[in-house]
């Protein structure tokens, strides 16, 4: 009886507090998961949902804790790895994120989020063939990823593949015409880089139109705006 009563007991303030945490009340919910955890020590999901409490709360080195302990309590679970890496990445710990993210690949060959990560880690060190090659894993399994659609066109503004990129770029926009306003802007950067200065003012003035407060209109502002004088 007092055993099931400790279950019952640890599992209440666990379904508590994921409760608190959906409604981004961290505070409270690390204050039941940490009740629930004493209760049971040995349950990874209690240690990973108190890391992603922590990061909520930017405060990823406690997060980052609580994963490696989630992880340890249950190493094939890859969200934690994931989650693990994307910490390193934030951190600027790219050669530890990119170790994560393969271990990933390594249980899931299709992990689009895996295969996605890893590219922009590599680009994130101008490693564009590698950054390359996984984003076009990740296009393979998510044809309409309009992320991965805008990271190879990111790819290939760097190695100055211009029409490639706005091909890219205009996939990304087409995908997700709305939300976001950097994609516009990359389009309209490259058709100033292939020496489209109409194209490039086109799509500026839509993104003043779209998303007045846009913050890269006033770089954008100096790009189009001068030259459109001359």
């Amino acid at each position: 009886m007092f055993k099931i009563n400790i279950l019952n007991n640890w599992k209440k303030l666990y379904n508590s507090a994921l409760d608190y945490y959906k409604k981004k009340n961290y505070k409270r919910a690390l204050e039941l998961f940490e009740r629930a955890k004493k209760l049971e020590p040995r349950n990874y999901k209690i240690a990973y949902n108190m890391a992603l409490c922590y990061q909520n709360l930017g405060e990823d080195i406690k997060a980052l804790e609580l994963y490696k302990t989630a992880s340890c309590l249950c190493p094939a679970d890859l969200d934690t790895i994931y989650n693990i890496g994307c910490i390193y990445f934030s951190k600027n710990r790219i050669e530890d994120a990119i170790e994560e993210f393969k271990k990933v690949l390594e249980a899931d060959k299709k992990s689009y989020d895996a295969n996605y990560a890893l590219s922009i880690c590599h680009a994130s060190l101008a490693q564009w063939e590698n950054s390359q090659k996984y984003c076009e894993e990740a296009l393979r399994l998510q044809e309409r990823s309009h992320r991965a659609n805008n990271q190879m066109g990111l790819i290939f503004y760097a190695v100055e593949d211009w029409e490639r990129a706005v091909k890219f770029f205009k996939k990304a926009i087409k995908l997700n015409p709305t939300q976001f306003p950097k994609y516009y802007s990359n389009l309209a950067l490259t058709y100033d880089k292939l020496g489209d200065s109409e194209n490039a003012l086109r799509i500026y003035n839509k993104i003043k139109k779209k998303f007045p407060d846009y913050q890269g209109l006033d770089f954008m502002k100096m790009t189009f705006e001068i030259k459109s004088k001359f």
